[in-house]
């Protein structure tokens, strides 16, 4: 198991391609590969595990291009905080981690665009699985959005799904 990239803003966007292949780089097995049914508070946990391998991916890959953080809140939004939050001298990487639920994806999007509004922004949706009630086709559908978005406010977007390869 692995990212997939399913939808790009972008593909000539070099700084986005080098993210992208750093996450792609990531096995997910250890975090995704069991269906068996976990309470929230596993789910979560197996998530937060996942988001600390992607951080430390990001720093030993990228740290001269970024500083990386997890759990950023913006002094604007104190309630809600982004799940991987890179910063450098002229761009931020928001990089949101979720289940492959269209909704989840949409909103925040939606939320993060307008909370870094005058920022060059590079925005990833991460998805891992959801529930077999979780459309992945509109999920995708969702990152095709976020991507004509993310070109109208000059930002970078990229959608990916975690699957199997």
């Amino acid at each position: 198991m692995n990212p997939v990239l399913h939808v790009e803003s972008d593909p000539h966007d070099l700084t986005m391609l080098n993210i992208i292949e750093c996450i792609k780089s990531i096995q997910c097995e250890d975090h995704f590969a069991s269906r068996e049914k976990r309470t929230q508070r596993e789910r979560a946990s197996v998530v937060k595990g996942f988001q600390q391998a992607v951080v430390h991916e990001l720093e030993t890959n990228l740290a001269e291009e970024f500083v990386w953080s997890q759990e950023y809140k913006h002094p604007s939004d104190r309630k809600d905080a982004v799940d991987i939050f890179g910063t450098s001298r002229d761009a931020l990487v928001v990089i949101e981690l979720d289940a492959n639920r269209a909704d989840q994806v949409a909103k925040k999007f939606l939320s993060r665009s307008a909370i870094f509004e005058g920022n060059k922004i590079y925005y990833i949706s991460l998805c891992y699985p959801g529930t077999e009630y979780m459309s992945v086709k509109e999920c995708i559908k969702y990152f095709d959005y976020c991507a004509n978005l993310a070109r109208r406010l000059g930002n970078v977007y990229a959608g990916l799904l975690i699957q199997r390869i």
